[in-house]
């Protein structure tokens, strides 16, 4: 079909029926059928663009502002876009270990969007999720948007949390993700909490000082042994780090 369907009118040319009829379909649906073609509006009802969201200091959170590609997305139909980077305010986190959803909020009467957070994820008519934080209780481990771009790496579908392990152990874990992940990473700490550094461990010492891996996985398990006892990095071997204690977390994507 010829597009646009509706076509200049001169001074003096009386109104007509077609006219109005068919600049409401090019307006509407792109000059489609009513059948053929959902409106604009349905169609762009979850349009976003530009939002990347990062870690501030003291549990915050920052949705960062880029000119080339600033944050824009539809809220209740309204399109909004900010022109500077927004900071959701301190003190928003409390409570157990949860996870907690941060919406973009349309205020009435504003063309951009401030930040909020909450440990429920059902949506307002002025509100919509763009990003999640992982909280543990004490600090935000992780922050990640549900709206970044196709090449970013998102937040691992599965997470194992922190875990005790020790020489000689043993460790299965169901991740879940009913396929064989693409990625799996296995981390190391010193503490329960992950508050020290986290040490990527793909290989373990054993007994005989010789280095072996660490980890596996199937379609069902991520698989983790600890090296034999008596080792000094059973659990980790680096550089940066030896142990044969500590914490793994096993962390995987699909």
């Amino acid at each position: 079909m010829t597009y646009p369907l509706s076509s200049e009118v001169n001074s003096g040319q009386p109104t007509m029926a077609a006219h109005y009829n068919n600049l409401r379909r090019d307006a509407l649906l792109l000059g489609q059928p009513d059948l053929d073609a959902v409106s604009l509006g349905t169609f762009l009802k979850r349009f976003a663009s530009g939002i990347q969201l990062i870690y501030l200091s003291s549990n915050r959170i920052r949705l960062l502002y880029n000119p080339l590609d600033p944050p824009t997305l539809v809220i209740n139909g309204c399109l909004l876009q900010n022109n500077a980077v927004v900071d959701l305010p301190a003190g928003q986190f409390s409570g157990s270990a949860a996870t907690w959803y941060i919406f973009a909020v349309r205020t009435p009467g504003a063309s951009t969007f401030t930040l909020q957070v909450n440990t429920s994820a059902l949506e307002t008519a002025d509100t919509r999720i763009i990003g999640v934080a992982i909280w543990s209780g004490t600090k935000v481990d992780f922050v990640y948007s549900t709206l970044s771009p196709s090449d970013q790496l998102l937040a691992a579908d599965y997470d194992s949390g922190w875990f005790a392990v020790a020489a000689t152990g043993n460790y299965t874990k169901a991740h879940g993700l009913l396929q064989w992940p693409r990625l799996v990473v296995l981390l190391h700490s010193v503490d329960a909490g992950g508050t020290q550094e986290w040490i990527p461990v793909s290989v373990i010492q054993n007994s005989a000082a010789t280095m072996m891996s660490a980890f596996g996985w199937s379609s069902v398990n991520v698989y983790a042994d600890a090296g034999e006892d008596g080792a000094s990095a059973a659990t980790c071997y680096s550089s940066r780090r030896s142990s044969s204690s500590g914490y793994w977390r096993i962390l995987a994507w699909r």
